[in-house]
């Protein structure tokens, strides 16, 4: 963690239901909360159930504050009309209180629900599937990226390497793709080895896009690679806490 503040990336990612995740870098907030920009995330759909997932974040992050609260995880079993009228009545007031500086909303069930939920909630940011196979038919890229860019939202991209730990395929080449797409500005990469990190750090140091040549070939290349590796977000029983 100190690594890669020390290089400058300030963008951390972590969720009330990531097991002990917020524990483990508080310790580090302590000292660096200045140079973080922090966020983390609550499944709660009611009032209640998010406040509360509210406070105890805080709690254990150890901050009076968070630059970016998401509404997590959004799946076709939730009724939106509840979500206004609970979460989010509840992430507005966080912000009109000055303890959020942004929200967002995050999924991977559809584009389309991704769209409603922007149209509704109007967060200021979206953070979602930016991988080269061009899920949902290419729809988070062709139609949910339009809608976030015309509305000037932050993107952040995720999920850009999770099926491809068992495929031939370079990992750091796969996060460009997602760094590339006109308005993502970031992406969120779950990493095993401070190896990987030194790698991911020096493409974002030295960060060329991907012509939309190379970009077609890879997204061919990772079709073939993984047509017999699943989607693990897209199976019965994925809980999004999953080292992603």
């Amino acid at each position: 963690l100190n690594v890669a503040l020390d290089h400058g990336v300030n963008y951390w990612d972590t969720s009330r239901g990531y097991a002990n995740s917020e524990e483990m870098i508080a310790p580090v907030l302590k000292k660096r909360r200045k140079e973080v920009f922090l966020v983390t995330k609550s499944e709660g759909r009611d009032y209640d159930s998010f406040m509360r997932d509210f406070d105890t974040s805080m709690k254990k992050l150890g901050v009076d504050h968070l630059d970016l609260y998401h509404l997590w995880n959004i799946r076709p079993k939730d009724d939106l009309d509840v979500m206004e009228r609970g979460c989010f009545k509840a992430v507005r007031e966080l912000k009109e209180q000055g303890v959020i500086k942004n929200y967002g909303v995050t999924g991977h069930s559809g584009a389309q629900l991704l769209i409603d939920a922007v149209k509704r909630f109007d967060p200021d940011a979206l953070l979602t599937v930016f991988p080269c196979t061009r899920d949902d038919q290419g729809r988070y890229e062709d139609e949910l990226l339009p809608l976030a860019r015309e509305r000037k939202m932050g993107v952040i991209a995720m999920k850009t390497v999770r099926r491809a730990r068992n495929a031939d395929l370079v990992g750091s080449d796969l996060i460009r793709y997602a760094l590339t797409l006109e308005g993502v500005h970031s992406t969120i990469v779950g990493l095993d080895t401070l190896a990987h990190l030194n790698e991911n750090m020096a493409m974002a140091t030295n960060f060329k896009p991907l012509s939309k040549t190379r970009m077609a070939h890879l997204h061919e290349e990772a079709v073939v690679a993984l047509k017999d590796i699943p989607t693990p977000w897209e199976q019965p029983g994925y809980q999004d806490g999953q080292l992603a």
